[in-house]
């Protein structure tokens, strides 16, 4: 779900009354601007407002709906008073004003406003090509046409058997791929990623492609997995590729996330600053810290941004943080430093 354009759904279409209502706020009225209510619990009439602005930005007088924490809005009251996750609480929304999570709000744009969109997308740094395009649910049955199959290439790669079965890994005869599905926040089936079942590869052969191709800027992988050991530790490493995540789950280390690539989407910033836990970054060797920085950067103020940078050089130049337990545990104990 596209967390912006849902909210210019909400303002266009007056949805503020009734998402309110959903939750039991009561003794709703309309103000210059915004609106007041009491909490489902509370009798105090002008407790809550809610700003007819971009934001939707809500304030609860009586409540700390979000840990003194960045900005709330209307989401975050959501979640506070139906004690569910963010991700969770877009969807109970979606369904609170009838439309689908995975709907696309460009569907209808002309093509004119699609082009003008995408370039202020560019200008806001936000590069990836593929973050224009929505996000779909495939049919759960496309896993079928693969074997469940763990496979000990992974497992000399620090990946456990019992990692591998939790994350559906399987196996495609036609392509000799290795099958890793993606699976978005909610834990639907948005697609699936081949890695060639061979050590060594010729020169015109990818290590990795999509099998079932996905709109990569608009996941964190694993978090349909990983997103309760992230709320417990309040930390989120943040892995590049999809192994990190499978790596550390195998160590022990289960509150991880990746993001298919060193380059990252407004959308992803948005996801990880709704996680509201710390950010460290545990990117690969070529990765350098003016890099990190300027990805730090976008974060909003009040979000915590950590990274592992391998100042005592313990990998090699290829080597990814978690490709080693011994140096994944050295680099988190000493190697981890405050970049915003």
């Amino acid at each position: 779900m596209d967390i912006q354009n849902l909210k210019q759904y909400i303002l266009e279409n007056n949805k503020i009354p009734m998402i309110l209502e959903s939750i039991e706020c009561h003794h709703i009225q309309h103000k210059d601007g915004y609106f007041i209510c009491a909490n489902p619990d509370g009798d105090n009439k002008s407790a809550i407002q809610v700003y007819e602005n971009e934001s939707l930005i809500t304030i609860d007088h009586t409540r700390d709906i979000n840990h003194e924490k960045n900005n709330s809005d209307l989401f975050t009251l959501v979640e506070f008073f139906k004690k569910i996750s963010f991700f969770d609480s877009l969807k109970f929304i979606c369904d609170c004003i009838g439309i689908d999570y995975y709907h696309d709000f460009d569907e209808d744009l002309p093509e004119s406003l699609k082009l003008t969109k995408l370039i202020l997308q560019m200008e806001q740094g936000d590069n990836s090509n593929n973050d224009e395009k929505p996000l779909k649910p495939i049919s759960e049955k496309i896993l079928s046409y693969y074997h469940s199959y763990v496979n000990d290439m992974f497992k000399y790669d620090g990946i456990s058997y019992k990692t591998q079965k939790l994350f559906e890994i399987g196996y495609d005869d036609d392509s000799n791929r290795i099958t890793i599905p993606i699976r978005d926040e909610l834990g639907t089936l948005v697609g699936v990623k081949g890695r060639l079942f061979k050590k060594e590869l010729d020169e015109d052969e990818l290590k990795y492609l999509y099998i079932e191709s996905t709109c990569r800027s608009k996941i964190l992988y694993g978090l349909n997995i990983t997103y309760k050991f992230i709320k417990e530790k309040q930390s989120v490493f943040i892995f590049e590729a999809e192994k990190g995540v499978l790596q550390t789950f195998s160590y022990g280390y289960c509150n991880s996330i990746a993001t298919g690539g060193k380059r990252i989407s407004n959308h992803q910033i948005e996801m990880l600053t709704r996680l509201c836990v710390d950010i460290v970054f545990a990117f690969d060797q070529d990765v350098d810290k003016d890099e990190i920085e300027e990805l730090a950067n976008r974060f909003v103020n009040g979000v915590n941004v950590y990274a592992i940078i391998d100042k005592n050089h313990l990998l090699d130049s290829k080597e990814s943080p978690s490709d080693n337990r011994s140096k994944w545990e050295t680099l988190i104990k000493q190697n981890v430093y405050k970049i915003k």
